[in-house]
């Protein structure tokens, strides 16, 4: 599998852009997504783009996952996923209503690193799992 290895200029400039703090922690949710996608079955090839003017991440041949974007909620540093998806509602079920998840979007991180990787791991997934639930 192929990973984005190095930081392009845009997605660089758009996190240079950010707050310090902001930014730091969503360098560390870029490495997490990479290093995560690595280890996971079925996972092929991203795609490292920018989408609203943040980091995103699409899953390319086979499609097995979901857009996974970088950016804020409120302010804080958040992985974010389509609202049409289920993953928020997933990780609800799993790990309770706790206060980082946000709506139906995304997970505020600095919180709940096993949450955050649950979050990651289940869009990079998501047409996988999908289709085993239909």
């Amino acid at each position: 599998m192929t990973v984005p290895s190095d930081m392009s200029a845009q997605i660089c400039a758009a996190l240079t852009a950010l707050p310090d703090d902001v930014a730091a922690a969503l360098r560390e949710a870029r490495r997490a997504i990479l290093r995560i996608a690595l280890q996971t079955d079925g996972v092929g090839p991203l795609t490292e783009t920018l989408k609203w003017g943040e980091p995103a991440f699409l899953t390319e041949t086979p499609k097995t996952g979901t857009t996974l974007r970088l950016g804020r909620i409120n302010g804080r540093a958040a992985v974010m996923v389509p609202c049409s998806t289920t993953i928020i509602e997933d990780a609800r079920q799993r790990f309770g209503d706790v206060p980082h998840l946000s709506g139906k979007r995304g997970v505020i991180l600095g919180e709940d690193e096993e949450l955050v990787e649950y979050v990651i791991a289940s869009a990079l997934t998501y047409h996988i799992r999908k289709r085993i639930r239909v």
